[in-house]
């Protein structure tokens, strides 16, 4: 609870909305460099937006990474971007997992956390719903984060199945949040040479 201040969640809106939130879209078929296409997914129909450039170099998004980093003690180099997201009236995520099995093969890892961040209060709908775990519904609350793993204790290559997950669609309202990825390694110099 209180994770972030008022004032954060709303810069970090505000930023989304200046990076411009565009339809999500999901992991594809793989390219012929190695890379995978984006599709649009029918499962995830929230918007999302990259906190690159300005955005990632605000003082107050720093400020978050820091904190993050104090709080699960893994360097902030190991994380993605921010992933800045709206959910409108109806949208949702499908069932998934954040665990993206390629990447135990890349420089930076496979994620092994999920940080998830909670901007506004949603007036009904709009949990994030884990089935596996005694069908467990956090719900929306402005400045809440919410931490669970993608891997095991014993294997931090193996996706644990237990954080299986779901955005339950938002019934009214407008839901914000942003997801912060952690790696297993550094993660920002390996995007910034374009192999990720």
């Amino acid at each position: 609870e209180n994770f972030l201040s008022d004032e954060e969640c709303e810069l970090l809106i505000e930023l989304g909305a200046q990076e411009e939130y565009k339809p999500s879209s999901q992991l594809g078929q793989i390219k012929f460099d190695g890379s995978y296409e984006n599709i649009k997914s029918r499962g995830r129909t929230s918007s999302n937006a990259w906190c690159l450039n300005k955005c990632w170099e605000h003082t107050t998004t720093q400020a978050i990474h820091e904190r993050i980093e104090d709080l699960i003690q893994v360097p902030a180099e190991n994380y993605e971007y921010l992933q800045l997201l709206k959910y409108e009236e109806g949208q949702l995520y499908e069932q998934h997992h954040d665990f993206i099995e390629h990447q135990a093969e890349r420089a930076e890892g496979v994620r092994i956390l999920t940080v998830f961040l909670y901007l506004n209060d949603v007036p009904d709908g709009g949990g994030t719903r884990f089935p596996m775990l005694n069908q467990t519904i956090v719900y929306p609350k402005r400045g809440r984060a919410l931490i669970w793993p993608s891997v095991t204790d014993s294997d931090p290559n193996m996706k644990d199945g237990r954080t299986e997950h779901e955005a339950l669609p938002v019934l009214q309202g407008v839901k914000y949040g942003a997801n912060a990825w952690v790696h297993q390694r550094e993660f920002k110099k390996v995007y910034e040479i374009g192999c990720v």
